[in-house]
């Protein structure tokens, strides 16, 4: 229909067309938010799971008290919580910041994870992020005074599942690239710490604040993820020279000031992750998401009384062992506090390159996935 024959609500006006109108929506990211959104929609119904989605998602900054949006923020209930007593259930909150671009972005890789534990997806309405571990009486060779502490991700052995331990590669800083009075690149990490780092951290900061701890109230895993519509480059030295790889699945550290678990080591720094996904490979990416930290929650759910309360009994061993209230006669140690720091053993975290691999500096290697 020609424009002089249709409403005038449908003029266009100011030499405006519906060319112009297009590129306009396309350069928007709406788009590729709406295919995100459909993406995680479609995830959720093949692993027959049930959950709200809300686009435009609110939260509080809590530094300059501004109300923000995150694109897509999503409520899950687990698999099996349904079938538990009331008060034995667990949560995923996936947190997505969605972005595109024509120009890459760059990640500084390393061979491992910058800490020796295990902190993504976060956990949170447990009593604490530590739990408070005393060995089991007449096993474990240890004075019935003895406790250590040990992460919550430990405790459940979130480390056998691949979401948690086992992504293809750790980045310790994220970049994009862009061009600057001229032709020639310039990596900026700025743009996206403004961009993707502060909304992913803010608005899980925003959901722990407000989410309820009660006994009664579920235990949280939460996951923020940036979906990039862009080129995805890695970039590692290897035998002395720079290698670049393309990756749909980085995991990237961001560290913050003073890590409260280490009481007695207040230079470390807290490190927080979040996962950069190419969206492409974010229905493969969902569906180790939702499989890892769907066994991980049954196992939540089985020790859900214990991590409601912070102190537990347990055996020994790197793999998963079920946790038990402390004995009544015990009970009295427990203000003692634990007397050290223990973190499971587990090998999935380090990368191995050949020392054969021939390097050509301006090439980009395809990590297949």
């Amino acid at each position: 229909m020609e424009q002089k024959d249709s409403p005038e609500y449908a003029h266009l006006k100011a030499g405006v067309s519906g060319l112009d109108l297009l590129e306009a929506v396309k350069r928007s990211g709406y788009p590729l938010q709406a295919k995100v959104a459909e993406t995680l929609q479609q995830a959720l119904r093949k692993n027959e799971m049930h959950g709200e989605m809300q686009e435009e998602w609110a939260y509080l900054d809590r530094e300059s008290e501004q109300v923000r949006a995150l694109d897509i923020f999503a409520d899950i209930p687990l698999n099996h919580s349904t079938d538990m007593e009331i008060g034995n259930h667990c949560r995923l909150n996936i947190l997505i910041e969605c972005k595109q671009s024509e120009l890459p972005y760059v990640f500084f890789l390393r061979k491992e994870a910058p800490q020796n534990s295990v902190t993504f997806p976060e956990i949170i309405g447990t009593a604490s992020a530590d739990m408070q571990i005393f060995g089991t009486i007449g096993h474990d060779r240890m004075p019935p005074n003895f406790s250590y502490s040990l992460s919550v991700h430990d405790a459940l052995a979130s480390h056998e599942f691949q979401v948690f331990d086992n992504p293809p590669f750790h980045a310790i800083s994220l970049t994009k690239a862009a061009r600057r009075g001229g032709s020639k690149l310039e990596l900026t990490g700025e743009d996206a710490y403004r961009s993707i780092t502060l909304p992913l951290l803010k608005s899980a900061d925003h959901l722990t604040s407000v989410a309820p701890k009660g006994d009664l109230d579920p235990i949280r895993f939460l996951a923020p993820i940036a979906v990039l519509d862009a080129p995805m480059i890695g970039t590692i030295q290897h035998n002395g020279k720079n290698m670049f790889i393309a990756i749909p699945w980085i995991r990237v550290s961001y560290l913050e000031p003073f890590n409260e678990r280490n009481p007695w080591n207040r230079t470390s720094s807290k490190v927080r992750y979040f996962d950069v996904v190419h969206s492409s490979r974010l229905a493969k990416y969902l569906e180790i998401l939702l499989e890892g930290v769907g066994a991980c929650s049954d196992r939540a759910i089985e020790n859900h009384s214990v991590l409601k309360s912070g102190v537990a009994v347990m055996g020994q061993g790197d793999g998963y062992v079920k946790m038990r209230e402390l004995e009544e006669e015990r009970a009295r140690y427990v203000t003692e506090g634990p007397m050290g720091r223990v973190f499971k053993s587990y090998g999935g975290r380090r990368l191995e390159l050949r020392e054969d691999i021939e390097i050509t500096e301006d090439k980009i290697a395809v990590l297949e996935w």
